[in-house]
């Protein structure tokens, strides 16, 4: 393009942005291993696009690269573990639980009874069901713990509960049409952004199991190693557009 100089240093640039990729990258990868073990934990990952920007002055211009992080909503293993408080979501869906900031969202369905006989999560958080707490019999919790045998709860396929038969409430079973507006907030919650929840549809509930982390761990150790090998490689790109400079500069002084 006529009048459109070229920076010269463009090599650099693009350089430093592809270690902050890969930086991000890193964080991103390391977070997904350190939560495999995590129930419902949804994996995330890093992607960019390029745009044609005004970067340096107002004759140049570059591709400037813009990073952009998401979360993978696919479905994780579903594990039989055989506590009656534990749920698991099979198909679309989140259970609704209630924090000091507002309610949240969430596939981990292992849940505690608490000292006000209250369903919540290992963090203490309500579990709604019908807009509300879920309360159950006093007589089912000792400490904090399921005394009595399994059969006296049962939480349907469908989010009802009831104990010895008797319906006590149903679990609130939430999806939204755009997933990419929740935001993830500690290891397993979302908040939603923007985005309208609706009752799921497409699911089935199996108390006594629980959805495991949908991380990968070879993928994520494969990732690791393509890190290190691009972050070499941007390495031997700075130093290379490091020494091209010193040498124009050398040359240039001479003269």
């Amino acid at each position: 393009m006529r009048g459109l100089k070229v920076n010269p240093q463009l090599g650099l640039l693009e350089g430093l942005e592809a270690g902050r990729l890969l930086e991000r990258r890193l964080a991103v990868t390391t977070n997904n291993l350190a939560n495999v073990d995590t129930p419902g934990f949804k994996r995330d990952g890093v992607t960019f696009h390029e745009y044609l920007m005004r970067k340096i002055g107002p004759r140049y211009r570059r591709i400037y690269k813009e990073i952009r992080e998401y979360t993978d909503f696919s479905q994780g293993e579903v594990e039989h573990t055989g506590n009656p408080l534990d749920v698991a979501i099979v198909g679309e869906g989140f259970f609704k639980v209630l924090t000091p900031e507002g309610v949240a969202y969430t596939r981990a369905g292992n849940f505690v009874l608490d000292r006000e006989h209250r369903l919540v999560t290992p963090q203490g958080y309500p579990v709604l069901a019908n807009g509300a707490p879920v309360i159950l019999d006093p007589g089912l919790a000792r400490g904090g713990l399921i005394t009595l045998p399994e059969e006296r709860i049962q939480i349907h396929d469908d989010g009802t509960i009831s104990v010895d038969g008797t319906t006590v409430a149903r679990l609130d079973i939430v999806t939204f049409d755009d997933l990419g507006k929740l935001r993830k907030v500690g290891r397993n919650l979302f908040r939603a952004e923007g985005a309208r929840e609706r009752p799921a549809e497409n699911f089935q509930l199996r108390q006594g199991y629980l959805e495991k982390s949908n991380v990968n761990p070879l993928t994520e150790v494969v990732h690791l190693i393509e890190i290190h090998r691009e972050f070499e490689a941007v390495q031997k790109a700075l130093r290379s557009s490091d020494e091209a400079t010193g040498r124009l500069l050398e040359t240039a002084g001479r003269v």
